[in-house]
């Protein structure tokens, strides 16, 4: 999830105006495989290599920050927490960009994503710091990305992002862990969620609840690796190639919503299809052509399908 715009390849840029950029910008800083480069990151996103402050952990040579995070991932104290998030993050890193760039169990995808990749590892590669920061109970998503606009004041999340700063992800341990949120009046929780008032007083100062169909996410590198997406400027769309929903669908072997291991190699395979596709990927500098495509193979479809089949 996502919130504000963001500088994005706009309609302007053709792709061989964008192959033409990176060629200029590999060969003025001596070119590095984009191989290389992940290798590298991932070396430095090693965490033996932290060490520790008041809000967390720093890991000085990625410039990366872990904040408040002792409850990750679903919100239950854990020895450790902030480590297994870096492990995490770096999981979710290798297996996305090495999808992205062609070397994943899809195979190369269209040349478009390479450069994607090539972004992405530019961001991750800046000078400015990476937070990754938990909260609890405060928003009603997994997790969301910063942007390099905020939302508008009014927006419930402004203060939250302004204070993380970008490039970030905020995770909320809560929404990961599948847990009830206790910031529902006594009523919705009588009403809606039918509790009696016994558990109403368990949830609200012991230990939250976990209700049966709440969702507690597994695949956390795939959620980290879709909100670093987001950086980019790649927001969520129905009615256009949504790329943090198709690289965590192609690349991480379909939803954490869905249970039954073949729809989520049949969605997968769909997803994989979309981001070969050399029709829709080439004309991604003609915005109003790559929605027509978009609709007209189908590619819409996937992410309704996909959501009928959540468990």
């Amino acid at each position: 999830m996502r919130f504000g715009k963001t500088a994005r390849i706009t309609a302007t840029r053709t792709l061989p105006l964008l192959a033409a950029l990176l060629s200029f910008s590999v060969q003025a800083a001596g070119f590095i495989p984009l191989e290389e480069r992940l290798d590298t990151l991932l070396e430095e996103l090693d965490p033996d290599l932290a060490f520790r402050h008041e809000e967390g952990i720093q890991l000085a040579g990625a410039r990366l920050q872990v904040r408040d995070c002792q409850n990750y991932p679903y919100n239950q104290p854990v020895a450790d927490a902030e480590e297994r998030l870096i492990e995490d993050l770096r999981q979710g890193l290798k297996q996305g960009i090495e999808c992205m760039i062609g070397n994943g169990p899809a195979g190369r995808l269209h040349s478009y994503h390479e450069y994607q990749a090539h972004l992405l590892l530019n961001t991750l590669e800046s000078a400015e710091t990476k937070t990754f920061r938990c909260v609890a109970d405060r928003m009603f998503a997994n997790a969301v990305a910063t942007t390099e606009q905020l939302p508008p004041r009014k927006d419930a999340l402004y203060r939250l992002l302004r204070e993380t700063g970008h490039p970030g992800v905020v995770l909320d341990t809560f929404r990961i862990g599948g847990l009830l949120s206790t910031r529902h009046s006594p009523e919705t929780y009588r009403s809606f969620f039918k509790l009696d008032d016994q558990q109403i007083r368990e949830h609200l100062t012991g230990s939250p609840l976990r209700l049966g169909g709440n969702h507690r996410y597994q695949n956390l590198p795939a959620l980290l690796f879709h909100e670093m997406v987001h950086w980019l400027g790649h927001e969520h769309s129905a009615i256009r190639p949504d790329m943090a929903h198709l690289y965590e669908t192609c690349c991480f072997g379909g939803s954490d919503y869905i249970s039954d291991p073949q729809k989520n190699a049949t969605f997968q395979a769909k997803a994989c299809q979309a981001l070969k596709d050399v029709d829709l990927w080439s004309n991604a500098y003609k915005p109003y052509r790559q929605m027509r495509l978009w609709h007209y193979k189908e590619y819409d479809l996937i992410k309704s399908a996909m959501r009928d089949n959540y468990h």
